[in-house]
């Protein structure tokens, strides 16, 4: 029996799968060149559907089609070692969904590279070498469920890709992603109107980063172990809000939340949780910082150099410090609640006639003499700063802190904290009781 040679039967197979209805290419597993063939003679419009299976990269998409799993969902892999990214999007309006994308080889070139309007990817799961995603000069895009992750050992933080990289890239929606162990987990630059929401990075350098970026919106993320949670800087009219920012405390320079050069930015409503610093603010302007609750953190919030800020109704419980402050004697801070301040309340509206200062003796002895910062809340440096008095007009000061927390914080904060406490007094407990057990057998 004769059988036909390899080339005439991936010729027919091809042939076939274009000749399917509705727009539908169905794909077996099959090698690098006859993917791309698929993806160079669809037509616009057509809904390419791989089989498991693995399928070999680099590939480019030049023309408007979705490509995505079969359904049921089963594993469908691309795999990369080029020096080119494994998938480039040339055209508008392309849809990537239920793919995983192998791609750990050390490079320049993103895993996926984006270069066209309104591209969405969906339920991806990539491994990378490089940028995970990047976007340049292409607008109104979408990432969604989708997990990305670093895959080369031993490789130092500032050698690492970004998770998500935009560049000029406005009008992009990054919702629900699951970004681990990269440089930057999303990066934007020169990228506006941008909604960062629903998103959990971890052990990254900085989770979200927006540089020279206006009306960024980041919301509803949750941040754990980075350098630091969110990273604002030359940016305009930011909204930073209901956001979970936990243990960035591993680095000297580790924050929940660092505004630098920010203008006209609001954050609000955010748990600032067991940072280095919870909320840092630096050469930052009119911005208003409300209702966040900043707890066992290190240094609650850092002011410095920064004026025409309205920073109110906080809650700042269990910090080793409240607050710092530098050069910062402009702005409009009231009705706070700080839980290492004891005001008194004359007229019973909840608020302290008496006033919070911060004292500036602290951050202005360590811009001057940096290692001093080895006796922070060291009980001389404490001390030298009850005696430190100077120009007290010109500190920055809660005019009216609060003298109670909000209901909502004595919740979250204080019972976790009661629990905390009494759960170390239990096992503090067990152990005396252990060490008078034994003394009193070795008596006997």
């Amino acid at each position: 029996m004769r059988t036909l040679p390899n080339s005439w039967f991936l010729f027919t197979l091809i042939v076939l799968a274009l000749c399917l209805p509705s727009g539908h290419v169905y794909a077996e597993q099959q090698q690098t060149l006859e993917l791309q063939r698929l993806l160079d003679q669809a037509k616009p419009g057509d809904r390419i559907v791989l089989q498991p299976g693995m399928y070999e990269g680099p590939i480019t998409i030049n023309k408007s089609l979705t490509l995505q799993s079969a359904e049921p969902t089963g594993e469908v892999i691309v795999r990369n070692s080029s020096e080119k990214p494994a998938i480039t999007l040339k055209a508008d309006r392309i849809t990537i969904a239920g793919l995983r994308i192998v791609d750990e080889a050390i490079k320049e070139s993103a895993s996926i590279l984006v270069l066209g309007n309104r591209s969405v990817l969906d339920r991806l799961q990539i491994r990378t070498g490089a940028h995970g995603i990047e976007a340049k000069d292409a607008h109104e895009g979408s990432v969604n469920r989708t997990t990305i992750e670093w895959a080369v050992d031993d490789v130092r933080m500032a050698e690492k890709g970004n998770g998500i990289d935009l560049f000029n890239a406005h009008r992009w929606r990054m919702t629900n992603n699951t970004i681990r162990e990269v440089h930057d987990g999303i990066y934007m630059e020169n990228s506006d109107e941008v909604l960062v929401a629903g998103n959990v990075i971890e052990r990254s350098r900085y989770g979200i980063h927006c540089m020279y970026t206006k009306r960024t919106v980041i919301q509803h993320n949750e941040g754990k172990l980075n350098v630091t949670g969110a990273m604002v800087m030359a940016a305009e009219q930011v909204v930073v809000t209901g956001n979970t920012f936990s243990k960035q405390s591993e680095n000297v320079n580790s924050q929940g939340i660092l505004l630098y050069d920010a203008h006209e930015t609001m954050v609000s409503d955010n748990k600032i949780d067991g940072n280095r610093v919870g909320l840092y603010v630096e050469q930052s302007t009119a911005n208003r910082v409300e209702r966040n609750q900043v707890g066992y953190n290190f240094v609650g919030i850092q002011l410095l150099e920064s004026s025409e800020n309205t920073i109110t109704s906080n809650q700042f419980l269990g910090n080793v410090t409240d607050a710092q402050a530098r050069d910062s004697d402009n702005n409009t801070i009231a009705s706070n609640y700080w839980d290492s301040f004891r005001g008194i309340d004359t007229n019973g509206d909840g608020n302290s006639e008496i006033s919070y200062a911060i004292n500036p003796f602290f951050q202005g002895l360590t811009r001057k003499r940096a290692a001093f910062q080895l006796f922070f809340q060291s009980p001389g440096m404490v001390f030298l700063e009850g005696l430190y008095q100077t120009e007290r007009i010109r500190w920055t000061t809660d005019s009216s802190p609060l003298m109670r927390p909000h209901a909502n914080f004595i919740q979250t904060g204080q019972r976790v904290d009661k629990l905390k406490t009494g759960l170390t007094g239990l096992l503090l407990i067990a152990c005396a009781s252990l060490l008078f057990y034994k003394m009193r057998r070795q008596k006997i």
